[in-house]
């Protein structure tokens, strides 16, 4: 009893003591790697620069040495695994095949069922989104006329010809159904105007730019104008702004103009289609005609549509929506085929069922018959009680 004792006394002493020196071991590494893997990492990043190829193939070569020493573990462990001669070695092969023949058949199937839900998704979301208009067209003012016009076509523009309330047909019948901007939807209009801060605009002040909304028999629907004018500047600022941009200035990279931005709200898309924008830049009255209109250096217009609330929601999560109707109709296919179609899915179920049943008919039977002789064994009645019960 004490010898016992005494081993186990030491056996515990030497596991302390292998544990003692692991950690030690341990500590000593992780200290030793604290210093070396920032050296070996800057090693690393400076030979890929210098030469990547290497790099990459040594990192190739340490990829296929991993999963080769996996792979040789893998393999000794089955050779350990006790076999009863080549048979079992086989059928034990034969089983890992079947049973990857099967993961890969269920995998296929989940594929299959999740590229449904994502189509199916897709074909939702087409139908329930609605994408806003968005016309982004350079404007061209024609400076020939008294106040400059500048025409930007959404279905088909008049002439430039024919006055503001142009009752020139468009011929309406080649755009039947190609309405652009949907009835009852409220619109946006922003105009750009860049203009170079040059004395003239500095003294023209207010300026006018209007804008005509024309339906396709040239009728005006709508006219929204606004005023605006280059900020006011101090002598003294363009001169420390023009000191302090001298080199940009020298070298091309910006300019000595303003971007005015006019936006225009408040205008809804009626029953009658509109058809075309005439934007007018117009001067003060105290001008005469032909005088009193800005230089400019480039101008452009960005006509939006707003959406309903409910239809700007789904616009601005649309991708996260479809993403949940697409899971949404995964999860539903796939509990429809776990329910109706499960063989499909599990096709190792449906044999089994079928085995059980006939063990069980096997064994009834030869309760029958035992029974009929007078001599049935306890376990052929045990088995055949249970039978009934899972009958009834």
């Amino acid at each position: 009893m004490s010898k016992e004792l005494d081993e186990i006394v030491s056996s515990f002493l030497m596991f302390l003591g292998g544990l003692v020196i692991r950690t030690i071991g341990f500590q000593i590494n992780a200290f030793i790697n604290f210093f070396t893997f920032p050296i070996w990492l800057m090693y690393c990043s400076f030979m890929f620069v210098v030469d990547p190829f290497r790099i990459l193939k040594w990192a190739h070569n340490c990829i296929i040495v991993v999963f080769l020493g996996m792979w040789c573990s893998f393999c000794e462990r089955a050779i350990a695994l006790p076999v009863k001669g080549q048979k079992s070695l086989l059928k034990m092969t034969m089983k890992f095949c079947w049973g990857f023949f099967w993961s890969a058949y269920v995998c296929f199937l989940l594929f299959g069922l999740l590229v449904l839900g994502f189509v199916l998704g897709g074909v939702t979301m087409r139908y329930i989104v609605e994408e806003p208009i968005q016309i982004t067209e350079t404007l061209n003012f024609d400076y020939t006329k008294s106040s400059p016009v500048a025409l930007v076509p959404i279905m088909s523009c008049p002439s430039v010809s024919c006055g503001l309330n142009c009752k020139e047909n468009i011929e309406l019948e080649n755009y039947v159904g190609s309405r652009v901007i949907p009835p009852n939807q409220n619109l946006k209009l922003a105009i750009s105007l860049t203009l170079p801060e040059s004395d003239y605009n500095r003294k023209l002040g207010i300026f006018q730019v209007k804008v005509d909304l024309l339906s396709t028999n040239g009728e005006v629907t709508a006219s929204p104008s606004y005023p605006c004018m280059l900020q006011f500047k101090s002598q003294l600022i363009r001169y420390a702004q023009t000191f302090l941009r001298s080199l940009p200035l020298l070298a091309g990279y910006t300019s000595e103009s303003q971007t005015l931005i006019i936006n225009m709200r408040g205008f809804t898309e009626g029953n009658e289609p509109t058809s075309c924008l005439k934007v007018i830049l117009e001067q003060r009255a105290e001008f005469q005609p032909s005088s009193g209109i800005p230089e400019i250096y480039a101008a452009s217009l960005v006509l939006e549509s707003e959406l309903p609330l409910i239809k700007q929601i789904i616009w601005h999560w649309r991708k996260t929506i479809f993403v949940w109707i697409s899971m949404a109709s995964f999860a539903v296919e796939l509990m429809f085929m776990l329910i109706c179609c499960r063989p499909i899915i599990v096709p190792r179920a449906q044999s089994r069922q079928k085995t059980e049943f006939v063990q069980h008919g096997l064994y009834y039977s030869q309760y029958l018959k035992f029974e009929v002789i007078g001599m049935a064994p306890f376990s052929t009645y045990h088995s055949s009680n249970c039978i009934d019960e899972e009958l009834n």
